[in-house]
């Protein structure tokens, strides 16, 4: 008899390593307990966000959901929004099983959003009521003509890089890192930022959670401007390997107030972080959005949107892979069927499981 239940306990870790290992692999980053712990928010008792399907002791499906606030249209009225991740279920599991969890998870809140969701699971989706778009936006701005074309993707040409400049003013403007992110500094006015209005709440807890305290990658938060209206940049720098070694700079975050002072301050920021990757020696930089604003703001130091049907420098870097793959997002409003247009929406390369390690760092399987 099937049983599903609305958390998993770390007391049967074991059983659940054996199962991404299965179905997954076994160097799959959710095989490294930390992370798993980490991203399914274990709390005290060891209990973590993931609905489970057994039949009779044995694991055969998993679907990870995250809680959060979101806006949705008003910025001073944000909901109880849950984002889907990790859906899987055992090859051997019963027929059906995918969609009955589906179905378990949509009774978790009338707001709920995915993003990467596979070809298989798209059309299944959509077909419960869904919105998918299929690509968020993703820009590239090369630092480093010489290296870039040693990373290009099969049948691209260094003349393709032409449109990718980074381009940046005498002098270029400075950052303000900030060491710790505390209340002190990090205290938005949320309606100066009105067009983040779909989108998850960046508070204070959640930047803590989704970047200060990431047990992988070290992400860099950059704020500039008073505690109440700062324009924030977050970034990390990601080593490629494989069929080519180098630094690449993905920027995973970037917002500001929306008026004259705060879009300009914005841009200025968002220069000052591109400069600062240049420096260290990053061959180029990527930056995934959906929010038109964030983009328009970004591509005043040149760049330009990646093509729909075709890839120039490839997205996945440990290692190499030249796969022409967008990252995409899903929602549905159960309660009040708004559907904003993904332009509308920011969803960031950062949101939920959208920047995650390809598999376990080298460091930690030794």
């Amino acid at each position: 008899m099937i049983k599903m239940v609305d958390s998993f306990s770390m007391a049967d870790w074991n059983t659940m390593h054996a199962f991404i290992a299965e179905c997954y692999r076994k160097d799959h980053i959710l095989c490294h307990k930390e992370f798993f712990e980490w991203q399914f928010r274990a709390n005290a008792q060891g209990d973590t966000t993931i609905i489970s399907a057994w039949d009779d002791g044995q694991l055969i499906g998993i679907l990870g959901y995250l809680p959060f606030k979101i806006f949705w249209g008003q910025m001073d009225n944000p909901q109880e929004g849950v984002w889907g991740l990790y859906w899987m279920v055992r090859k051997q599991g019963p027929q059906g099983l995918g969609w009955l969890m589906m179905k378990r998870f949509q009774k978790m809140s009338s707001l709920l959003l995915t993003v990467n969701s596979s070809d298989m699971g798209g059309p299944f989706i959509q077909k419960l009521g869904w919105t998918r778009y299929s690509r968020v936006p993703r820009h590239i701005f090369v630092m480093d003509r010489a290296r870039s074309s040693h990373m290009l993707s099969p049948g691209a040409t260094q003349g393709d890089l032409e449109g990718f400049f980074l381009k940046l003013p005498v002098p270029v403007p400075s950052i303000e890192r900030a060491a710790v992110l505390n209340q002190g500094n990090y205290n938005p006015d949320w309606t100066l930022y009105s067009h983040l209005k779909f989108g998850t709440v960046r508070s204070l807890e959640y930047l803590k959670w989704r970047f200060m305290d990431h047990p992988v990658f070290d992400y860099q938060i950059i704020l500039q401007g008073p505690a109440h209206r700062p324009c924030v940049c977050i970034f990390r720098i990601e080593k490629a390997f494989g069929s080519y070694e180098s630094n690449v700079g993905r920027i995973v975050d970037f917002y500001f107030p929306n008026d004259l002072k705060g879009i300009k301050e914005g841009q200025e920021l968002f220069g000052a972080v591109l400069n600062s990757l240049k420096e260290a020696g990053c061959v180029y930089a990527d930056f995934i959005c959906s929010n038109k604003l964030c983009n328009e703001a970004a591509r005043a130091w040149g760049g330009s949107e990646e093509s729909e049907g075709r890839q120039v420098l490839p997205s996945r870097l440990a290692p190499i892979q030249h796969l022409l793959r967008h990252q995409n997002i899903a929602f549905v409003d159960l309660k009040n069927k708004i559907r904003p247009e993904c332009s509308d929406l920011y969803v960031t390369k950062s949101d939920i499981d959208g920047d995650g390690p390809a598999g376990i760092p080298e460091k930690i399987l030794r």
